[in-house]
């Protein structure tokens, strides 16, 4: 029981001194304070933004605007990856080894993904979730360019589930309810092909 303690502690340590949080800008800082960029060949802007510790959240939501920097052609092979745009990660000492360089939003985390589907002219809405270190992703929407969309991910600690958008309930097994937000993220496994521009609202 003293080693779980102290691994928890020291993964806290970890993740509060490995960038996740520290390098992150303030709203305030920010002349743009609701739009999030990421640089073209990078995955998440830098400094990180709209990050952060929760406890136990019920719920996240935001009010979301993707530009038209969110079209965008990585080709065939790729078109069907998920971005994410708002979400989170569970901490705890269960199921997730800190040696092993997987984040723990990867092992426990709830997310809603985001791409661009030129077949519709729009971007695809999804649930992008990691129960126990295997992920679920579905589409469950989908919103036009330039349009503010009101996205709500729900958190049900007694019946176990998540709920992305008001869609088919996810199950997750985890009793964590120590976390962080995650931001922006653009993939899958292929980096921003331009410059992307996200309007996130809390």
């Amino acid at each position: 029981m003293c080693l779980l303690l102290k691994s928890g502690r020291l993964f806290i340590a970890l993740l509060l001194t490995s960038g996740l949080l520290s390098a992150c800008v303030p709203d305030f800082l920010s002349s743009e304070p609701d739009w999030v960029t990421i640089e073209r060949g990078d995955h998440e802007p830098m400094p990180k933004r709209k990050v952060g510790i929760v406890i136990a959240p019920g719920e996240l939501t935001a009010t979301v605007t993707f530009d038209s920097s969110c079209i965008y052609d990585i080709g065939a092979v790729d078109s069907q990856d998920w971005n994410k745009v708002i979400g989170m990660g569970f901490v705890g000492s269960k199921n997730q080894d800190v040696t092993t360089g997987v984040p723990p939003h990867q092992v426990d985390g709830i997310r809603v993904g985001w791409r661009w589907n030129p077949q519709r002219g729009r971007i695809d809405l999804g649930a992008y979730a990691y129960v126990d270190g295997k992920r679920t992703d579905f589409k469950v929407a989908e919103t036009g360019i330039n349009v503010p969309t009101r996205m709500t991910i729900k958190i049900d600690y007694d019946r176990k589930v998540y709920q992305v958008l008001g869609g088919q309930t996810i199950p997750f097994t985890h009793n964590k309810t120590f976390g962080y937000k995650t931001g922006l993220y653009f993939g899958g496994s292929f980096p921003a092909p331009h410059k992307i521009r996200v309007k996130i609202e809390d």
